[in-house]
């Protein structure tokens, strides 16, 4: 990874810092940080490079958000959920659909794209393309975007086909020009009030079918970072935005603490054994969420530039693993906030936002402990194939 990349993160560090302020009260990022991610190239990590993008290792873009994360976590959102809906667009749209949405690198600038793949709509079959009706929340950075993207159920599709691992039998993904939606100003939030993640809906909007793909299909393009397959391709986003959120309120609570005593005239909370205690096991646990989420991702990644789609244990090592990382990072932050005693909950006070923004990610729908629950299942029929024979390593 360029270092370049990450000194121009640290350089801009006061404006995000300050970005993450106002972010707050407008409930989306600001312009000019929105304008700052856009010329360090920060949405495109995800994007082929034959379509202007600068695509990194799993790994390397998980240095990048958690970089960003920890100076500031609405910009982290921006640059992970922007990131992550342009690759979606542009590894697998086909050839005629993804050059409507990105020109050549020349001729324009890139375009941001915001909005999640859970069906929450539906899309009847026409010449040409669908018909597409529905609603889709959480759209993080929609204000900003150019393009949306998201998914439905073809009417009449089977549930045998499709999206392994879903549920949902087989789902369409869809790109529509912003303009096309209505945009509804619903984000009223206790947690990552600055990511900007209103809904949008559709009545009737007609997509033509270049616009569209399969979900769990091959990619089209982008060389082995699109090999991943789902959902390992996006499981390097939400967690190690975590550890970064984890490790600033970690940095942060240790300098409350040197001023922060509970009684006046008590020792600070600092001083005190039961915080170093704390301090310790929060810094063990971030590095150990941290860990189980690379490797689980490197043993993606290495599958991916083989040539192979990662199978099976190996996606659910990466989702679980993500699950877990998140998790562990609420934890962290939410046993250190009580250490803050009532100056923890002023509106100023970072500690509270690392709280509500820490607990917000966890309800990310990639982040259901449902995985949990595969994951179990297929050890159990593992188990059952395998009889008395020593069962393989997860990842």
């Amino acid at each position: 990874m360029s270092t370049a990349l990450l000194d121009g993160i640290r350089g801009h560090r006061n404006q995000f810092e300050a970005a993450g302020d106002r972010a707050e009260e407008l409930r989306t990022l600001p312009p000019d940080a929105v304008a700052t991610l856009r010329s360090l190239g920060l949405f495109w990590l995800k994007t082929p490079a034959e379509l202007g993008g600068t695509p990194l290792s799993p790994m390397e873009f998980g240095a990048v958000i958690e970089e960003l994360a920890y100076i500031d976590t609405s910009t982290a959102w921006a640059a992970m959920i922007g990131a992550g809906c342009c690759g979606l667009a542009s590894g697998w749209l086909p050839e005629v659909g993804v050059k409507r949405i990105f020109p050549e690198p020349a001729v324009g600038p890139l375009p941001v794209v915001a909005g999640q793949l859970a069906p929450r709509g539906t899309g009847t079959p026409v010449t040409g393309g669908y018909l597409v009706s529905g609603r889709w929340g959480f759209s993080s950075g929609i204000v900003h975007a150019d393009w949306l993207i998201g998914a439905f159920k073809a009417d009449g599709a089977s549930d045998d086909a499709g999206a392994a691992g879903t549920g949902f039998g087989r789902m369409v993904v869809f790109l529509i020009p912003k303009e096309e939606a209505e945009v509804i100003d619903n984000w009223h939030v206790a947690g990552l009030q600055g990511t900007g993640s209103l809904d949008f809906s559709l009545d009737g909007v007609f997509v033509p079918e270049e616009l569209t793909y399969d979900l769990g299909s091959p990619a089209v393009r982008g060389g082995d970072l699109f090999r991943l397959g789902m959902p390992a391709f996006v499981s390097n986003e939400v967690p190690p935005l975590a550890i970064g959120l984890a490790r600033r309120a970690i940095d942060d609570m240790i300098e409350l603490a040197t001023r922060t005593a509970r009684f006046p005239g008590g020792p600070t909370v600092s001083e005190r054994a039961v915080f170093h205690k704390e301090l310790g096991r929060a810094e063990t646990r971030v590095r150990a969420a941290r860990a189980v989420h690379t490797e689980a991702m490197a043993a993606a990644w290495e599958s991916a530039k083989a040539g192979v789609t990662p199978p099976e244990e190996q996606q659910l090592a990466v989702t679980t693993a993500s699950v877990y990382a998140v998790e562990i990072c609420a934890d962290v932050v939410g046993d250190l906030f009580r250490y803050g005693g009532a100056r923890a909950l002023a509106l100023s006070n970072p500690i509270q936002r690392h709280l509500r923004n820490s607990l917000a990610a966890r309800q990310h729908v990639a982040l259901s402990e449902e995985n949990y629950e595969t994951a179990g299942r297929y050890l159990l029929e593992s188990a059952k194939a395998r009889g008395l024979e020593r069962r393989p390593r997860l990842g």
